[in-house]
């Protein structure tokens, strides 16, 4: 960037939704020629990802990865130079001094803070490492201004340094707008999601108790999870689940396409990528009512009491009649604290690292 030798590390990002924001980054940086004389360090050879004068390097795990990414934040300067650098995995680098942190794990915020935020050990030693670190990040990013103000409440330290920066949609989305279509067949409802705690499938189980317990056997509505084949054991039984696998970013457009509505019950999110990729395109949205999705989503979404099965069926109940009756969506005042594309927020980025 400007010449000046920089890094960019992203050695910790996995899931399919982070290493998509991830490529569509390091993709618009490269356009704007800010990745000349970098070094990108990435996880795996999985990362399609290639720019001109731009050195990729793979960090190779040789320890279980709790472990290796305690060494990795804490022994820090041994392992990468000590250059402006770009961090696109939660924790700061210890001994790296002019650094900008962009923040996608929402279990950083303290439990205090947030009753929702995993308790494990591994976002125990994840939140001391931030909370050891956080001294060498010049900026730390966040994408809403819901985790910026818990991020701060956790860290009150990082005050001044907190900026909010929220993003487009990732680059494989097809934008084109879902067409509204009048169907006399049951609701599809799309629930995009990995299967982590906060993302409550287990919610499901009590929304088929409370229909089976009230003897309802004609409900309107279809839910499409995207779990693996051994993690829908457990709800194979339930009448209005089907689980599609997980899907490549083409299926996703694909069924995105074919639902009528977004469902989305996480209960804690640092952004939540489904919302954004809904607004973009006009799908409605039926979501639980956090302070993460009233920061997203505003007043236009279906909510619902997050953990009131009756509360769900209400917001169900009342997209769909809305959805017979033709109503459509309207985000276009939504969508305006969001940028257009993703060459607005590596510019931001950018002029946050090298400016002093």
């Amino acid at each position: 960037m400007d010449k000046k030798k920089i890094q960019i590390h992203a050695t910790n990002i996995n899931g399919l939704g982070a290493s998509q924001v991830v490529i569509s980054f390091l993709e618009a940086s490269s356009s704007l020629g800010f990745l000349q004389n970098t070094t990108v360090f990435l996880p795996s050879d999985s990362f399609n990802f290639n720019a001109e004068n731009t050195k990729i390097r793979i960090y190779k795990r040789f320890l279980p990865n709790p472990i290796s990414r305690f060494v990795e934040c804490f022994f820090s300067s041994f392992i990468f130079s000590n250059v402006p650098t770009i961090v696109l995995g939660d924790i700061p680098l210890r001994g790296i001094h002019n650094q900008v942190v962009l923040v996608h794990q929402p279990n950083l915020v303290y439990p205090k803070i947030n009753k929702f935020s995993g308790k494990s050990l591994k976002f125990r030693i994840n939140r001391f490492l931030f909370s050891i670190n956080q001294v060498y990040a010049k900026k730390i990013i966040v994408q809403t201004g819901a985790i910026a103000e818990e991020m701060i409440k956790s860290y009150p330290a990082i005050k001044d340094k907190v900026v909010v920066i929220p993003q487009p949609v990732p680059n494989w989305l097809d934008k084109n707008k879902t067409a509204i279509s009048v169907k006399e067949s049951k609701i599809k409802l799309f629930y995009p999601s990995a299967f982590y705690p906060h993302k409550k499938h287990e919610f499901l189980l009590k929304i088929n108790e409370y229909l089976c317990k009230e003897n309802i056997q004609d409900y309107d509505f279809e839910i499409w999870l995207t779990l693996k084949e051994e993690e829908f054991q457990s709800f194979k039984h339930v009448g209005f689940l089907k689980n599609l696998g997980q899907l490549s970013t083409s299926e996703m457009n694909d069924y995105y396409k074919k639902a009528d509505a977004l469902l989305f019950i996480s209960s804690m999110e640092s952004y939540g990528l489904p919302l954004i990729e809904s607004l973009t395109i006009d799908l409605p949205i039926i979501v639980a009512d956090f302070n993460y999705s009233r920061w997203m989503c505003e007043n236009s979404a279906y909510y619902f009491d997050p953990y009131d099965e009756k509360s769900l069926l209400k917001a169900i109940y009342d997209f769909t009649n809305d959805y017979r009756l033709g109503h459509k969506v309207n985000y276009i005042k939504v969508l305006e604290k969001f940028p257009d594309n993703w060459e607005d927020v590596a510019n931001s980025f950018n002029h946050l690292l090298l400016n002093k």
